[in-house]
């Protein structure tokens, strides 16, 4: 599960009454205040994967507290939830591992500007199957087929070049790793084997693949939601590689 250190005065109460429903599974609490100072001084012993930030807690100078904030407890991803800002002071908040969310937060928000966190967890063996069957011992990869592709090349094309009402490039970039993701599935499909254990290794990560191209699939499809995106209604651009891209 990815560890959250929370600073905001109404999302801690929530993820504790959604408790273990299925929008929350892949997330553990691991720490909550409201005050800046003491969040800074405690959150770090928590070992969170992510800090969840409440823009209108940090005070007059946010940048600095955040900079402050992620140096001295060095999470993977910061999330800023605001309410209401100058653009300006959004763009300065913009970096490497942060995502940009306005209020209100709802952990539907969180798992899309999450989700390579959550498929690595998964991946990794961090929310194991209770059916040992199901995953080989030595790396955790599923021993059945993966499921069938949801999205056409097409519906993935276009998906890379829709825009939010927010600036927001999420379903650009989940598009891309699904592209990325199904290239690499068909590779490992053919690759060539010199050997029976060469073929077992492709195999595996043709197996592997294939899974976590599913989960991707599954998020960009709770992430379409939530952006009330209707994948059949976007208008065609030019497939990947064509004349104007």
């Amino acid at each position: 599960m990815v560890a959250l250190a929370v600073l905001h005065e109404t999302l801690p109460a929530y993820m504790e009454k959604t408790g273990n429903s299925e929008e929350n599974k892949h997330f553990r609490m691991v720490y909550h205040n409201v005050d800046p100072d003491i969040y800074r001084r405690e959150a770090g012993a928590t070992r969170p994967d992510v800090l969840i930030l409440d823009l209108n807690l940090l005070g007059p100078e946010p940048v600095q507290a955040i900079e402050k904030i992620e140096r001295e407890i060095n999470p993977e991803a910061t999330v800023i939830v605001y309410s209401f800002t100058k653009w300006s002071l959004l763009e300065s908040l913009r970096g490497d591992g942060r995502h940009i969310i306005r209020a209100p937060v709802s952990v539907r928000a969180l798992r899309a500007s999450l989700v390579n966190l959550i498929v690595r967890d998964i991946m990794s063996g961090g929310n194991p199957s209770k059916d040992k069957t199901t995953a080989t011992a030595a790396t955790g990869v599923p021993a059945g087929s993966a499921p069938r592709r949801q999205y056409s090349e097409m519906q993935l094309a276009r998906l890379q070049e829709i825009r939010t009402e927010v600036d927001c490039e999420c379903p650009n970039q989940v598009a891309d790793l699904i592209i990325n993701l199904n290239a690499f599935e068909d590779y490992s499909k053919h690759c060539e084997n010199k050997n029976e254990a060469d073929a077992k290794v492709h195999a595996m990560l043709y197996r592997a693949t294939g899974h976590a191209r599913a989960i991707m699939e599954s998020a960009m499809q709770e992430l379409l939601e939530f952006e009330k995106i209707d994948i059949i209604d976007t208008p065609e651009v030019p497939p990947t590689g064509s004349a104007g891209r």
